[in-house]
């Protein structure tokens, strides 16, 4: 006990050296930045440029609308192919504008871009293709982007916000040795009448919507930090798959239904001090 008090005293003692001796140090302009950004009220009212990075994962479902003679993707009463898009890195900018009112509360507009790499695979658990050899689907998302309103409540350097508006991705897919596309057998051009595997692939950007909530901290004159989760949600639409190799250009139609987590952290620009 006599141990834990002499050093409680010693990092007390020490530590009030160390604050006095920086104090001493620091250039009075400096501390009297400081001391102002410590004093003044905040306001979130203003305009802003930023930069974020993080993580993202899919959740993507194959399912086949019995259209073209197309059966080899869950068939009657077997329901769609489940795909989870593996978590990978996302990164991209955002630019908006917040309005403080009635003390603490915030309205904000803004819009996000963010470019990522969220594949995934998965094998139809219902049918063999070409060859007995396995039928494999493929998604990935290259970017996504939103615009969306936010609503917060801002207490000393912290807002808490909810957001939610239109958003966008774009994807490509592709499914792997298919017996056939479309009712036709693939054959290559020049080949004859030989049968290969289809591989037809399919691409798209589609609209959707997205929620998501997250906490902003004001550190600095014109700095702010913050870290979001947001879901998205791009429903259920049916996409072209053609086999450009083919000859024909065989094409079918598979529903695809997808949403998307992101959580990432960001680093923003305000014009105009928050202080």
């Amino acid at each position: 006990m006599k141990s834990f008090l002499l050093a409680t005293t010693a990092v007390v003692f020490c530590g009030s050296v160390f604050a006095a001796d920086l104090s001493a140090r620091m250039p009075a302009k400096a501390q009297s930045s400081a001391l102002a950004f410590a004093s003044a009220p905040l306001s979130w009212t203003g305009c802003y440029v930023g930069a974020h990075a993080g993580a993202a994962w899919g959740h993507t479902k194959f399912s086949d609308p019995g259209v073209n003679g197309f059966t080899t993707i869950a068939g009657p009463g077997q329901g769609p192919i489940d795909l989870d898009q593996r978590a990978d890195f996302l990164g991209g900018a955002q630019v908006g504008c917040d309005y403080q009112f009635a003390s603490n509360w915030v309205i904000g507009l803004a819009g996000d871009f963010s470019w990522a790499n969220i594949d995934g695979h998965a094998d139809d658990p219902f049918f063999a293709g070409k060859g007995g050899d396995p039928i494999t689907l493929h998604a990935k998302t290259n970017y996504i982007a939103d615009v969306t309103g936010r609503f917060g409540y801002a207490w000393d350097n912290f807002l808490l916000y909810g957001k939610g508006g239109a958003a966008w991705a774009h994807n490509r897919y592709a499914v792997d040795n298919l017996a056939f596309v479309g009712g036709a057998f693939c054959t290559r051009p020049g080949g004859g009448f030989v049968p290969v595997p289809c591989n037809p692939t399919g691409s798209e950007t589609r609209a959707g919507w997205t929620l998501g909530g997250g906490v902003e901290w004001a550190f600095a004159r014109n700095w702010s930090a913050l870290l979001e989760f947001d879901y998205y949600n791009f429903g259920n639409k049916g996409i072209a798959f053609t086999d450009v190799t083919a000859v024909g250009r065989p094409t079918t139609t598979i529903n695809i239904r997808q949403n998307v987590e992101v959580v990432k952290v960001g680093l923003n620009y305000r014009f105009g001090p928050l202080r």
